[in-house]
């Protein structure tokens, strides 16, 4: 990719060592597999639990690399946990390769007890014994420094035995994924996505705009280059979701960090106070449907766009609102506490109560 190279070059090796070295120094914190042995007959289905221990760490961010072998098993669903609710993009299951990568992470207090960070659901295809493996690509990250332990990741063994049985997955499912997304996401709703998941709000003055129009479209890194700026942005960006930028709408959002009026403090994103033309903030507000502020939303809260149908209906539920047959106190408890670690105050508004009824009755979160 062309952006890649030139940045690359640009940059040298600087970048590299100040990303890398900002996810891997050594720590304690472990990522294991349960149950360790496992025994099913091919048709079946069954689930691992990936658990997190901090060992002593204070815990913002985590990332799943996981193999498994293809021809005997495939995976049918990944589900998020409640240690780090938030997931991160740019997430993938490929069950040709036998490879998993998932991340995810957490607004506010840190994780520092040990739980479940996922499960995982798999179909056995065929029989004999099999691995199921953590990467040493894993990642365990506290305020962007690497917290895994390497020399402590998880496996389990599968015994299979069985006659061989076909795919649960079809490709008809995953082409009406694709075409779901396609139907819903515009560059400016991914790009809500990335805004929200960064400065935890909605974007309303013209510099906000500003932003995202950078990270929809390009076109803000300035000559001549702020290599420093550039530098910390990939930090903060490795921080948040704990791997290089890869696209180019993520490398869009490194040169947005960089070069707009937001300032880095303390590793930090903030927004630089300033007063702006009252007129300049209706007109690009009005660009913007409830329904795309509503996946703006589910962006800041998960850090992916909406692609399952509890997903849209998470969106239905922001944008209409939702009243229960019966109230779940702890579940409206649980998302009043994501919506304050989101947005940093508690929900006043018709849309801010709708965002509460999604995350609680939605099944999205």
């Amino acid at each position: 990719m062309k952006k890649i190279a030139i940045l690359f070059l640009g940059l040298t090796m600087s970048i590299v060592n100040i990303g890398i070295s900002a996810v891997h120094a050594a720590g304690s914190a472990t990522l294991t597999l349960s149950p360790t042995n496992t025994s099913v007959v091919t048709g079946d289905t069954f689930s691992l639990s990936v658990l997190v221990n901090p060992n002593g760490e204070s815990l913002d961010t985590a990332r799943l690399e996981l193999d498994y072998e293809a021809g005997k098993l495939e995976v049918l669903s990944f589900d998020l946990g409640s240690l780090f609710p938030n997931l991160s993009p740019d997430n993938e299951i490929d069950n040709t390769n036998g490879d998993l990568s998932y991340g995810a992470y957490k607004f506010g207090t840190s994780v520092t007890s040990s739980g479940t960070f996922a499960t995982v659901t798999f179909h056995a295809l065929s029989s004999g014994s099999t691995k199921i493996s953590v990467l040493s690509s894993s990642k365990l990250i506290s305020d962007g420094a690497e917290k895994i332990n390497t020399s402590a990741l998880g496996s389990s063994t599968i015994s299979i035995s069985g006659s061989d049985v076909e795919s649960e997955i079809t490709t008809e499912t995953e082409t009406e994924i694709e075409i779901i997304v396609d139907e819903h996401a515009s560059l400016e709703e991914q790009a809500l996505v990335y805004f929200g998941a960064f400065y935890g709000r909605m974007p309303s003055s013209g510099d906000d705009w500003s932003a995202l129009h950078c990270i929809a479209y390009g076109g803000c890194q300035e000559e001549p280059r702020d290599i420093d700026a550039e530098e910390e942005a990939l930090v903060i960006f490795g921080a948040k979701y704990a791997k290089m930028p890869s696209t180019d709408m993520e490398w869009n959002v490194i040169h947005t960090l960089a070069y707009t009026d937001f300032l880095h403090v303390d590793g930090e994103v903030v927004v630089e106070e300033e007063v702006v033309e009252e007129e300049v903030v209706v007109e690009e507000e009005a660009e913007l449907t409830i329904e795309q502020q509503a996946i703006g939303w589910f962006g800041a809260l998960t850090g992916y766009l909406p692609s399952s149908d509890a997903d849209w209906l998470a969106i239905d539920y922001m944008v209409n609102g939702y009243t229960p047959e019966v109230q779940n106190i702890e579940a409206e408890s649980e998302a009043i506490t994501l919506f304050v670690n989101t947005w940093g105050h508690l929900p006043s508004s018709e849309y801010d109560w709708n965002v509460i009824a999604a995350v609680a009755y939605s099944g999205a979160f």
